[in-house]
């Protein structure tokens, strides 16, 4: 139970954090960083899939309230919920991960290589369906990979400040 809260006051400041600071600061056009996703990497293994689908809805949605942004940060929450369980199954194994005592994935658990390619894997699939729902059109197609690849790039380096910031290695 003090998981789940502790998972919920996170993402009510990570969304402050999110609404208030990072879309109100204009780095550039192609630059979008989402630091919000370090509440979605910080997910269990073990956790339950459709709870946490429910909980990636509802934290989308609290997003696009703020944000007004129509349902693209619901969507992408969604989609990145259900892919991230395909991708931990890729990455992860939760026996072992279990042994080392880690609850999610680590720098600890494969080195700091596998850690980055599964973080920017799992931002990058988030941007990807986020910008493709901002720009819907077949002439924008590289400027949604070009926009997703440098806000992940972005996002990745905040959330390795978070994480420097907390304490969490």
């Amino acid at each position: 139970m003090i998981e789940i809260l502790r998972y919920i006051v996170s993402g009510i400041l990570l969304a402050l954090v999110q609404t208030f600071i990072f879309q109100e600061v204009n780095i550039a056009w192609w630059i979008k960083p989402m630091p919000y996703l370090l509440l979605f990497l910080n997910i269990p293994i073990s956790a339950n899939k459709f709870g946490m689908l429910i909980g990636g809805f509802f934290f989308g949605l609290v997003i696009d309230a703020f944000g007004g942004s129509m349902g693209m940060h619901t969507a992408a929450c969604v989609s990145i919920v259900y892919i991230k369980y395909h991708i931990d199954r890729y990455f992860l194994d939760e026996n072992s991960m279990q042994l080392q005592g880690l609850l999610s994935m680590h720098e600890d658990y494969k080195g700091w290589q596998w850690y980055y390619i599964y973080v920017f894997s799992i931002v990058f699939l988030h941007h990807l369906v986020f910008f493709t729902f901002d720009y819907f059109r077949w002439s924008a197609f590289f400027t949604i990979l070009w926009i997703s690849f440098t806000s992940s790039v972005a996002t990745v380096f905040f959330i390795q400040m978070f994480r420097l910031l907390t304490g969490k290695r």
